[in-house]
């Protein structure tokens, strides 16, 4: 299987402004909101029941999205969601449809297939505590009901965290931007690091933890600063005046310092950001942060960040 792991790129400034992505999900599952915890984890069950008898069974693609991403959140995301530091890994499966439908039997495949990778990845980490946050599965869209499609699945895992998060930035965290410059002026040092990879590390560490569960009927949200100007008071918010990251001109600075204060603002409007995004019905799971720099349009340099936003229906554990 290959591995693709998530790394920055470098888009065009027209896509970092304008391009936006969600996953959505049959309105046939989404009425599983409404069912009690008990009920969906008995219908994941019995879904591993079903892969493992060997039947001539097939599911439409949808129901075979959703039932695949619904076990093998049960079983490797299955926690209490209280994380450190957390890596995003990213694969594609070639997967057969016929009539738009999967045997049970090459869903079998892709569950012991993702399975194997998440234990090499846990193996890999050399930390006996490392597990998953979240798994995602999601249907390239073809329009053809037979022949091959790609299955983008995600992974995220790490340690479990200890620390308090969405405490202020200190007076010493100064932080390049992006690219892992690490901080910056009289506090150099820490590569590998960035204003990036600290504000994704406090958004993932909320104080307030919520229960243990998993989810199911996950999906994202592509947020970039263009979506959120500061309408309360643009001459507040740092740069550009967006509550995202955002600085531009005729030739911006490669390697930005972010100071506490502009930190500590970015970090003010996460919670605002991650609940305006939220599909009905499901909750917030985890973040993904970015860095990105364009040019569009010429001569214009822009630097961003963006979010990438999971969000699901959560199955909380009886207690």
């Amino acid at each position: 299987m290959k591995k693709n792991y998530y790394y920055p790129v470098l888009y065009l400034l027209a896509l970092v402004l304008f391009f936006g992505c969600q996953k959505e999900k049959p309105e046939s599952t989404q009425g599983l909101a409404l069912v009690t915890t008990s009920a969906v984890t008995k219908r994941l069950i019995a879904f591993k029941q079903n892969l493992q008898s060997k039947s001539n069974e097939a599911l439409a693609a949808d129901s075979a999205e959703w039932y695949l991403e619904g076990l093998l959140n049960l079983e490797l995301a299955n926690n209490t969601h209280e994380f450190g530091d957390v890596d995003f890994f990213h694969d594609t499966i070639a997967v057969t449809l016929t009539d738009g439908q999967i045997s049970l039997e090459e869903l079998s495949l892709l569950y012991t297939s993702i399975d194997a990778w998440a234990e090499a990845l846990q193996q890999q980490s050399g930390n006996e505590d490392y597990t998953f946050d979240i798994v995602d599965l999601n249907f390239e869209t073809t329009g053809l009901k037979s022949g091959t499609q790609n299955l983008i699945v995600t992974l995220s895992g790490g340690g479990l965290g200890t620390g308090l998060n969405y405490t202020p930035f200190g007076t010493t965290d100064y932080w390049y931007w992006g690219y892992g410059l690490g901080k910056c002026g009289e506090y150099s040092g820490y590569t590998g690091k960035d204003a990036s990879t600290e504000l994704q590390r406090k958004f993932r560490n909320p104080i307030a933890v919520p229960g243990a569960g998993y989810f199911i009927s996950v999906e994202t949200k592509l947020v970039t600063p263009g979506v959120y100007p500061e309408f309360d008071d643009p001459y507040n918010a740092p740069y550009d005046g967006y509550m995202i990251y955002s600085q531009s001109g005729l030739n911006p600075e490669f390697d930005q310092c972010l100071s506490p204060s502009d930190l500590n603002y970015y970090l003010g409007k996460f919670d605002f950001i991650k609940e305006t995004k939220r599909p009905v019905g499901k909750q917030y799971k985890t973040v993904n942060v970015n860095y990105t720099i364009g040019l569009v349009p010429s001569p214009q340099w822009l630097h961003v960040h963006i979010y990438t936003l999971y969000y699901g229906i959560k199955i909380e554990n009886p207690d």
